[in-house]
């Protein structure tokens, strides 16, 4: 299937892809499919574009690459509505917001986490409650010169 974005492109899709989110993602209800466009430069960061809507496009992180202490328990409600067996098997993100397009300051919202049960292609956006976390947790501690590259890692533990 063809999927026309803003960012990429018209894309081509296969539809076993795609990501179901039964409940869209906050401020997003009316979406609910959504496919991963990873960044192949550097594969900490991938897209999850909306299937439906050209425009909308969230940057994503693997959590626990930059923030090594992060944790997440998975709720038996949300294991349960994304057919989550075993809770190591989901796949985690934050989403990213980099202010005035300036990946120096980028943060990751790390009190709402994308999961993502990668079997069954469910995802929600997990809105934890009581938690030390907030949605601007600073990427990148040190800043970088305009001639050094933001560094890469692999992997999403969950």
């Amino acid at each position: 299937m063809q999927v026309m974005t803003s960012r990429f492109g018209t894309l081509e899709i296969n539809p076993s892809d795609l990501l179901h989110f039964p409940q869209g993602i906050p401020a997003f209800e009316h979406l609910k499919e959504f496919f991963f466009y990873p960044i192949p430069e550097n594969p900490a960061f991938t897209w999850l574009q909306a299937a439906a809507d050209p425009e909308v496009a969230f940057l994503l992180v693997d959590p626990f690459l930059f923030f090594p202490g992060y944790a997440v328990d998975l709720p038996a409600r949300l294991q349960e509505e994304l057919a989550i067996k075993d809770p190591a098997d989901a796949l985690v993100y934050a989403v990213v917001t980099i202010p005035d397009g300036d990946i120096r300051r980028a943060t990751a919202n790390l009190v709402g986490p994308i999961i993502i049960n990668p079997t069954v292609r469910l995802g929600m956006q997990l809105i934890l409650e009581g938690t030390k976390y907030t949605t601007r947790h600073q990427l990148f501690k040190e800043s970088f010169s305009d001639d050094e590259s933001i560094p890469s890692s692999g992997g999403n533990e969950g």
